[in-house]
């Protein structure tokens, strides 16, 4: 089964009317990209002098360090894979990923996507000038052009609603 992000906004629009809230993992791929490029390659680079650093006396510490610094960084990869955490999620109140939230009366707008293919993104703009942006990626959704389109209908529905 394809994770949400990776789906249809019709998909989307199902999920929020049957369960007032739609879920977006992370996406595995989006996941693996970044630290397989930054990470992996100092990783093999330390990884090839580690035995003359812990054959040294002086170097030991710091091969010892190296050692627990790139456990940390692949128990923290397994993790954000196994949970793909943090969500995005789109319900009701408003739109949240991880910490960070804005609620449906405090969104001024949608902005236009910006920035390479890669690293797109989407902000979602308050209507407070001196509040930050919610910055969405691809790390959640695929098509970022599709699920902008599909925020503008979900920010214009609530926003009727809240007339009524």
């Amino acid at each position: 089964m394809a994770d949400m992000g990776e789906r249809l906004p019709e998909a989307w629009m199902v999920e929020l009317h049957h369960h007032n809230r739609v879920e977006f993992p992370l996406r595995r791929w989006s996941v693996l990209q970044y630290p397989i490029l930054f990470g992996l390659s100092p990783m093999l680079a330390t990884a090839a002098g580690l035995p003359e650093m812990l054959a040294d006396g002086a170097m030991r510490f710091l091969g010892y360090l190296v050692i627990v610094l790139d456990a940390v960084f692949v128990i923290m990869l397994a993790y954000t894979l196994i949970t793909q955490r943090p969500y995005l999620i789109v319900d009701r109140t408003g739109i949240r990923q991880g910490r960070r939230s804005i609620l449906w009366t405090d969104v001024g707008s949608i902005g236009l996507i910006r920035g390479a293919r890669p690293i797109r993104q989407l902000p979602i703009h308050p209507k407070n000038i001196w509040a930050k942006d919610l910055i969405l990626t691809q790390q959640h959704v695929s098509d970022l052009q599709t699920f902008r389109t599909w925020l503008d209908e979900v920010l214009e529905e609530q926003r009727r609603t809240a007339e009524r």
